[in-house]
């Protein structure tokens, strides 16, 4: 079984360094058959982590921590988690339907192992993903599958990997059309190599490159695309050349002086991992179509409205000119209704006391071992097995998200999710199965963690907030310019009797002994296992 330290160690080769860059020629990527092709996104692990880690030293020393938050960074690591987890036998739907589509609807039987059908496919995938991420940022509700991944307001390495988990069905069907000419095993090749490239244009710490930015899609081009800015919205949606915007009029240059602000037009406010994914479902879906006007006459009366609500752009309204791109109609005028950059901007970032944050962190590191193990054994492991590791990462995950929220009902989460976790454990070791030292760690450490958690709740001096507010005023999280949103102090605070916040927190004496608890019984149970 290989571990997180193994796993990490075993990616930090030149090589996978160079894939992240598109650094790689046509005979080292050719493979006969589609199950040959690796998985190049698993095996650049190691360099995701570390380059991360090198972009926070860089802003560290240039008196720039703002450009990070562990609250953000978590949570846009645990999209990336998720996004990976709907997968059919290890692989995506896409390659899956790509595979029966070629076997059925190909016009012409390109030789795989040729050079000119690798640049060829070098060329198409990257037009197929500049169509779809531009569909799904302008073809209505469509907007819903893409939104999680602009829905940081730090702009890093780490929100490179904040993708909707159902992105893909959004964009399969431009995927697809390459079906009709490029063999599985190339399309999939570079299909890696493309959405790896992206990575490294997920930064502030890269600036202008000269000459390089006329062809390729870079840093600064791609700042643009993830502002909120009037100038920023629906332009550069390039991958990995910028040629298709200057193209298609989409292209515009980042501006000096007025740097991009990051996040969508009205931000979700939220480190809720399955509501920041799916909220602008309903609101694109179902909420736009019962807005109102001021004098109470509804917006979109009929039951066509209704649908162009849904399916016209997200800044769609009547009177708003859109003009047709391919087979969706998009914005005439992608700035209006837009509203400009507030003077004073703040960032949603909650603020929670040193232990948790610590505690978050360290149930994150676990979550990513769980995760690297899941994905080892994924395709051989029995079916309810299967669902449980699913059901474990995504509920470690809402967990999370509802302490950084500071939610009121985050404590009685967290300890249902730390009883079911030593149920589960127990049940499988009943049944004969051989605990490795993590599975009895992991045991003899959770009834210790609920302890923490216990003393939390009866304590009941954390300062939370419920979810009231999260759903309130929907409509003006919609990404359009109309918007008449009163802010109000979020609701469930404790209020000390002068009417003021009342920031309190659990001391560290009071925290400490069930805290050195829970490690000593790891450190313990882990002993006794080896």
């Amino acid at each position: 079984m290989t571990t997180l330290t193994e796993k990490l160690s075993t990616d930090m080769s030149i090589h996978n360094l160079r894939r992240m860059f598109y650094l790689v020629t046509p005979s080292e990527t050719k493979f006969s058959t589609i199950e040959e092709v690796p998985n190049y996104t698993d095996q650049v692990t190691g360099w995701f982590f570390l380059l991360m880690a090198l972009e926070y030293l860089i802003l560290w020393l240039k008196n720039k921590e703002d450009g990070f938050a562990l609250n953000d960074t978590i949570t846009s690591m645990n999209a990336g988690m998720l996004s990976q987890l709907l997968k059919f036998g290890g692989r995506t739907g896409t390659v899956c339907l790509y595979v029966k589509f070629y076997e059925h609807y190909r016009i012409v039987d390109l030789p795989w192992d040729s050079t000119w059908t690798w640049v060829l496919c070098f060329l198409t995938q990257d037009l197929a993903y500049y169509l779809g991420h531009r569909a799904i940022h302008e073809a209505g509700v469509f907007w819903s599958f893409h939104q999680m991944h602009h829905s940081s307001e730090y702009y890093n390495l780490s929100t490179a990997l904040r993708q909707g988990c159902v992105q893909e069905l959004g964009m399969m069907w431009f995927d697809l059309l390459q079906s009709t000419i490029i063999p599985p095993q190339v399309f999939l090749t570079h299909r890696y190599l493309n959405g790896l490239y992206q990575f490294w244009l997920h930064t502030e710490v890269v600036g202008n490159l000269g000459p390089f930015e006329y062809i390729m899609n870079t840093p600064s081009h791609h700042r643009v695309h993830h502002g909120r800015n009037p100038y920023c919205i629906d332009k550069n949606y390039a991958g990995t050349l910028i040629i298709w915007d200057r193209l298609f009029g989409t292209f515009e240059a980042e501006r000096d002086t007025e740097p991009p602000v990051y996040g969508l037009v009205t931000n979700v406010r939220s480190f809720n991992q399955l509501w920041c994914q799916f909220f602008e479902f309903k609101e694109l879906g179902y909420d736009k179509g019962q807005m109102k006007t001021a004098e109470g006459e509804e917006l979109f009366p009929t039951f066509w409205d209704k649908v162009k609500a849904a399916l016209y752009p997200p800044g769609y309204f009547p009177g708003v000119k859109t003009k047709w791109f391919f087979t969706w109609l998009c914005m005439k005028d992608s700035e209006e209704g837009i509203p400009q950059i507030e003077d004073n901007v703040q960032k949603y970032n909650p603020k929670i006391p040193f232990w948790l944050n610590c505690y978050c962190a360290l149930h994150f590191v676990m979550l990513l071992g769980i995760y690297v193990h899941f994905s080892e054994f994924r395709t051989t492991m029995p079916t309810s097995h299967f669902v449980l590791y699913i059901a474990f990462l995504v509920l470690t995950m809402q967990s999370m998200g509802a302490f950084l929220d500071k939610r009121s009902y985050a404590v009685w989460l967290e300890m249902a999710r730390c009883f079911l976790t030593y149920a589960y454990l127990y049940m499988w070791s009943a049944d004969g199965a051989n605990g490795s030292r993590l599975t009895h760690a992991i045991w003899g450490s959770s009834l210790a963690l609920m302890k923490v958690e216990w003393e939390i709740a009866v304590t009941r001096r954390l300062p939370m907030k419920d979810g009231a507010n999260q759903t309130a005023d929907n409509h003006d999280r919609l990404h359009i310019g109309c918007r008449s949103k009163v802010d109000e102090a979020p609701s469930g605070l404790i209020v000390s009797s002068s009417g003021e916040r009342d920031d309190a927190t659990l001391s560290y004496s009071q925290i400490s002994c069930p805290m050195w608890l829970a490690l000593i019984s790891i450190a313990c149970s882990a002993n006794a296992s080896s």
